[in-house]
This record gives structure tokens, sequence and C-alpha cells, in this order.
């Protein structure tokens, strides 16, 4: 019976009828190019002609671009392979440019913003000494990101949604001024209600509350009028990159940060969506292991502007900064240093920053770096980083589920695991459930806790955010989580992994094209 109510919410579900859009749009054009060669067929050979030397030009244009390897092949071999299709799918997925009201919202935040998430000269030598060695991964993400870190910070680590969650009420309950929220995915029940009925009352009582969901993440979940509901409530609310039945890039790059910021005091970020599995009242992949930060202290300046940058191009507005931020934040000595960043898709965002902060924090560990991710699907890059640091004798550990969520990406991520095993890595599946951290720890001393998954969507495709540690109290908490995960996970080894031909087979074409999708 529950299979049967499932067929017939997804028959007609807003995903299932914006997917037949597409599916007929795709129909459309190949109805119009064979009514074409039908009609013109004496233009054939010219129309050859110019099709071989038009497929010869976007060869070439794919090659040239500033793009990774693993970007351009499959990309090469689709328009090869399947020429006119390809084509389309490349010209549709493969470019996306700013928007001129776009690039003038984000200049508007970021001329805003600079007064609020600046360093003094005296802060950023008080930060140089404080970094040592270390002071070149703060400088990668300063220069990358267009956001610092900052000292003496006061954060919090939770190794389970289920006691974020509690604290996330709490901190709601006693806004005064503003709630801001983003996040990927609202899923009604349990955990939604109660967050929603905070958002109403401080609405109606007169707190500013914002609110922001991805379409896509939400489109099996939420009505397309949820955020019409929401706004009657007082609860300005917005969709991320609503999703239209229409072939475009634009709506492959996604909105995956979780933000949550009170009165630009407090702040929340980590792995955790607004759903009841995160915190374990489901328990469709057995026990959902996540984690996620609280930060009070100057660095929720950098939360509330990696916020309104979002919010201000979905709503088609630009907001007056300095009502929400805080310039005389509580001082926390011997918080050590947190360095809050976004990541995003280009043109947007230069560099594949959760990228090249991973790479950074490999390359400094001396003793170890463990690793939890639901996805393993990196390019050779990362792959090269994460060898390296074990055949320098650095114990590397990486943590992924044992039941998956998605049976496909699973098996891309398991054929990833001999290469990473023949150069020392040391490779473990979480057996409870699914771990859905993403989690990186290194020598006591430095951690990284975020959105980012190690998979092509969260590096190259998505919006993320996350925050990296450095000597933060909270991170003898982290490593001491990571022990724990160790314990009840079972260590992947040669002789007991294997695949067969086929699934290796299978994998590695599914890998040709992760990059694009």
């Amino acid at each position: 019976m529950k299979k049967i109510t499932k067929i017939f919410k997804l028959l007609f579900s807003r995903f299932f009828f914006l997917a037949q859009l597409l599916i007929l749009q795709v129909l459309f054009i190949w109805l119009l190019l064979s009514i074409f060669y039908e009609l013109f067929a004496y233009l054939l050979p010219w129309v050859q002609v110019v099709y071989a030397v038009s497929i010869l030009v976007l060869f070439f244009s794919i090659v040239n671009r500033r793009e990774t390897p693993e970007f351009k092949l499959p990309w090469i071999v689709l328009v090869l392979g399947l020429p006119v299709f390809g084509a389309l799918l490349y010209f549709f997925f493969a470019h996306r440019k700013m928007k001129k009201k776009e690039h003038r919202s984000l200049n508007h935040t970021k001329e805003q913003a600079a007064p609020y998430v600046g360093l003094t000269d005296g802060e950023r030598e008080a930060q140089d000494e404080f970094l040592g060695g270390y002071r070149g991964v703060g400088n990668y993400l300063s220069r990358t990101s267009h956001l610092n870190g900052r000292l003496d910070n006061d954060v919090k680590f939770y190794p389970l949604g289920e006691l974020w969650w509690k604290d996330l009420l709490e901190e709601l309950q006693k806004a005064e001024k503003f709630i801001f929220m983003e996040y990927f995915i609202i899923d009604p029940g349990v955990m939604w209600t109660s967050v929603h009925k905070i958002l109403k009352e401080k609405a109606a009582a007169g707190v500013e509350v914002r609110l922001m969901y991805d379409d896509i993440g939400c489109i099996t979940m939420l009505r397309s009028g949820y955020c019409r509901k929401l706004r009657k409530e007082g609860i300005k609310a917005y969709k991320f990159s609503p999703f239209r039945p229409a072939m475009s890039g634009v709506f492959n790059n996604r909105d995956h940060r979780k933000i949550t910021v009170i009165d630009g005091k407090v702040g929340f970020t980590g792995g955790l969506n607004l759903g009841d599995e995160y915190i374990n009242e489901n328990h469709r992949l057995g026990h959902w292991k996540d984690t996620a930060l609280r930060i009070e202290g100057s660095a929720v300046n950098n939360l509330t502007t990696l916020f309104l940058q979002s919010y201000d191009i979905m709503a088609k507005k630009q907001t007056d900064f300095e009502k929400y931020y805080i310039t005389d934040h509580k001082q926390f000595p011997g918080g050590g240093y947190i360095h809050v960043f976004g990541d995003g898709p280009k043109p947007y965002y230069q560099e594949q920053i959760g990228e090249g902060n991973y790479i950074n924090m490999l390359g400094a560990a001396k003793r170890y770096a463990y690793i939890t991710t639901p996805y393993l699907i990196i390019d050779h890059e990362l792959t090269m980083a994460i060898r390296s640091a074990a055949q320098r004798g650095v114990d590397v550990r990486i943590v992924t589920p044992h039941i998956p969520d998605k049976k496909t990406v699973f098996g891309i991520t398991r054929s990833n695991y001999r290469f990473l095993m023949d150069a020392g890595v040391r490779i473990y599946e979480y057996t409870p459930g699914f771990v859905h951290a993403k989690m990186l720890v290194s020598d006591d001393v430095a951690a990284f806790v975020g959105t980012i998954n190690l998979d092509y969507r969260s590096l190259t495709h998505h919006y993320e955010c996350g925050a990296t540690l450095y000597k933060t109290p909270c991170i003898a908490e982290i490593k001491k989580d990571f022990d724990g995960i160790f314990e009840v996970s079972q260590e992947i080894t040669k002789e007991n992994f294997k695949l067969g031909w086929f699934t290796r087979l299978k994998n590695a074409v599914l890998q040709l094209f992760a990059p694009l999708f």
C-alpha cells in the first residue's frame, strides 16, 4: 500500500509535471531538426560543412576553457560522440553568465559588507602571529572568499542533529530583532513544525524573519505555493532559483548552504537540513550521523554576509546591511581561530574554494587527517592531495556511508577506494547508517565543519559554506567524535573489498560524466 501511495504522489507531484515538460522540450527540438532535414534536403551538403565546422569550433572552445580536465573530457566525448545532442546540452548547461542585475547586487553586497568583515592592521598581525605555520590556509580563504577569519569566538560542536535541534530552538526563541535561515531542504515533519511555529510567533511579535530554501531541494516535499503561505504568516520567504521547465545550466547550481543567524550575535552552520531524518526522527537509512557548529562572536558577520548576498539576488532587493551587523561582538579569549567562508559556481566564484581548503589542510597535516563525507567522487587534484598526504606518512582516513541514499553515487564512491588505499589511505564505512557529516580534523589543532561534500556537485556546482578552525577548543570534541565513528565503522581492506568487472565498467562510465551534473 505504501508503494502505491508513493507512486501516486510521484505521478501527481510538481517534479513529475516539470520533468514531463522538459522531455517535451527535447522532443520538440528533435522534431524541428527532423522537419528541417525533410524540407531542406537539397541544402544537406552545405549543412554538413557548417555542421562539421561548428563541431570543430565547439571542440576547441571546450579544450581552451579554463577548467579542469575532468570537466572538459566528458563534454568532448558527448560533443564528438553525439554531436547534436551533446552540442545542445553544452549550450544549455555548460555556460553560465551573470546577469547585470546580479552583478550589481553582488557588488552592492561586497561594498556594504567590507567594513564589517574586514580586518584592521592590528587584527591581521594578531592573526598571523596566532596562525604561525597555518597562516597560508587562512590567507587562501581570505583572498578567494573575500571573508576574513576571526579570533576569540565561542564555537560549539554538535556531534548529532538531535543536540543541534535543541539549541537551535532555544536560540530562535531568544530572537529580538531578526532571524535569517537558509537551507537546502525543508521537509515537513516534527523538526520543521517546531521551527515553523517559532518563526510564525516571532514574525507576529515584530521580529523580522527571512527564510530561503532551495526549490529543487524541496521539489518533492513542498508545494509550489508554499512560499506564498509563509509570506502570509509574516515570514519573508523566497525560493532559491525557482525551477522552471526550461533547459538551463542555472538549475544545476543549487543552494546547498545551511545557515541560521539570530540577531547577528549567534549563528549555526553544518550539514543539517530542516527535516526529521537529520534528527533521527526518521530512520529510513538507519542512524543519521551529522554535525553542526554554533558560533557566537564576530565570525557571525560572515554568515550574515553570505545569507544577505543570496537573499538580495533572489528577492531582487538591496538590503541595508548596516542594520544587521554587530560591531561590538562579545570576545571569548582563548576561543582560537575560525574562518567562515562561502563557495559557489562560476562566474560568482572564480576558485573552487572548498576543494582548495581541503587540499591546503591536507598539505598542512603532519600526523593525521580524518575525513567524513557522504560521497567520494573527486577530481585528480584532490585525489593526489589525499594520496600525497598518506605517502608522506600522514595517517589519512576517510569515512563514507555503509547504507547509501543513492545507489548509483554509492557505486562511484566505492570505485574510488582502491586507488586511495594503494597509497596508504584507510577507508571506513559507517555501518550504523548514513554519515552525512562533512568534516576534517587534523593533528589535534585544525578542523573543518560545513556543507561541502567530496563530490563534483558540492565542489563545483553548488553554493556551499563552512568553517575552518585552528586551535579552537571544540577541536578536541571533533577528534573524540571521529574516534567514536571509527569504533562503529567497518574498515575496508583489499581483502574484504572486491568489485566485479561489470560493476567496475559501469562505475567508470558514470565517473566519466559525474563532473557535468
